[in-house]
């Protein structure tokens, strides 16, 4: 069995460097507005699932959050780790399979960190699990990308140039799947990588949420959790409940 793009790409100092302007500032915002909206209280547990390098993970902690980090990449774990304290940890885990690090009142899921599989099973199986670690009335915040913004504004090529390298970046949509091919020239060499990821609907996602065992299911349209409007909003943030009971 050949070994998932994202198991890949994510690994590479090339995938952190083209998406470099995905700061840390950008990160705070989103997450103090997010606390303050919601209701967040300070010694709450939160789980940052498919973390990365932690700069949300670390945003939650600073925000009073006992926060775990879990991410595939031992590499982005191992990073990640420079900043734990006694509200910070970190953790490899998989979101395909059963999440055993206790029940959380908060599960995140950020910045597209979701969508990557061939099979749509795999996606709901995926949901279950973080719908599993929460306490009963805990909350998954689901951070997706507006596919349908996407689709009718699709870039087809740009090139990004970096300290580092050259990018020559394709997309397309296949099978409802938006494709992206990334040629990277880095001195004299060339290195090709793909990204693949499902262009879900707001109606495929709340459908899965419901599916997945939680109710009140809403959805924002921007980090400043503003309406969802579906050819204008830039993102599509879903905030959904685990029954009481």
């Amino acid at each position: 069995m050949s070994t998932p793009w994202y198991a890949t790409w994510f690994n590479t100092e090339f995938y952190h460097d083209l998406y470099r302007h995905r700061d840390e500032y950008e990160a705070r915002l989103f997450i103090v507005e997010l606390c303050r909206k919601l209701g967040v209280q300070e010694g709450e547990r939160a789980m940052d699932m498919a973390c990365g390098r932690g700069r949300h993970a670390k945003v939650l902690s600073e925000q009073g959050l006992q926060t775990l980090g879990v991410d595939l990449s031992p590499e982005s774990i191992s990073f990640a780790s420079q900043f734990k304290n006694e509200r910070l940890e970190f953790k490899v885990g998989n979101m395909l399979e059963a999440l055993d690090f206790g029940a959380f009142d908060w599960v995140m899921n950020l910045f597209t960190s979701f969508g990557y599989f061939d099979d749509d099973g795999l996606h709901q199986e995926a949901l279950n699990h973080m719908a599993h670690s929460l306490k009963p009335g805990g909350k998954l915040v689901l951070d997706y990308m507006n596919s349908a913004k996407i689709a009718a504004q699709l870039v087809p090529e740009n090139v990004v140039q970096t300290d580092m390298a050259t990018y020559s970046i394709s997309r397309k949509i296949e099978n409802s799947i938006i494709v992206k091919r990334i040629k990277v020239s880095h001195e004299c060499t060339l290195d090709f990588f793909e990204e693949r990821v499902r262009a879900f609907s707001k109606d495929d996602l709340h459908t899965m949420l419901v599916n997945a065992g939680l109710e009140h299911v809403q959805v924002k349209g921007n980090y400043d959790l503003s309406s969802y409007e579906e050819l204008d909003s830039e993102r599509m943030i879903f905030i959904a409940q685990k029954p009481l009971s």
